[in-house]
């Protein structure tokens, strides 16, 4: 095994999980809050920063983490378009596919944008997120 792949796995694989707790954590937080209040309440808006900061992190170090397990497997994956990456680990059996990842996409395509003055939009945003996070810890577990 290569020391310098092994440890950049590592690295990210840490990365990883660290996003995801803090996400749980966030999400915690939310129960205590009237979202009803978002635009006025400085500390409710802190928190749904930290869920789309959060979330896009996560979703990007988790891309990256797959590359980094795949080459610890022996697998040329540097140059693979990311759908190819997402196909290959489906196919050794890790819990993720291309309709997961693209919808995650998506949510983070949302998130990143200014808030909504649509609270109904950005509620049901934040459900997509908490409701994919069961599947992203299935995916971290599989990749210890």
């Amino acid at each position: 095994m290569n020391d310098k792949n092994y440890l950049r796995y590592q690295k990210l694989y840490d990365e990883v999980k660290k996003h995801y707790l803090v996400l749980n954590k966030a999400f915690d937080s939310l129960s205590h809050y009237d979202m009803k209040n978002y635009e006025e309440d400085l500390e409710l808006l802190r928190i749904l920063d930290q869920i789309a900061y959060r979330f896009s992190k996560l979703q990007d170090s988790t891309g990256k983490l797959l590359r980094a397990y795949l080459t610890l497997k022996g697998e040329n994956v540097e140059n693979l378009p990311i759908i190819d990456v997402i196909n290959l680990a489906e196919k050794i059996n890790l819990p993720i596919d291309k309709k997961f990842w693209f919808e995650m996409r998506e949510i983070r395509n949302l998130i990143t944008h200014e808030y909504e003055e649509d609270y109904e939009k950005i509620i049901s945003t934040l459900e997509l997120i908490k409701n994919s996070l069961q599947k992203f810890k299935e995916l971290i577990e599989a990749l210890k």
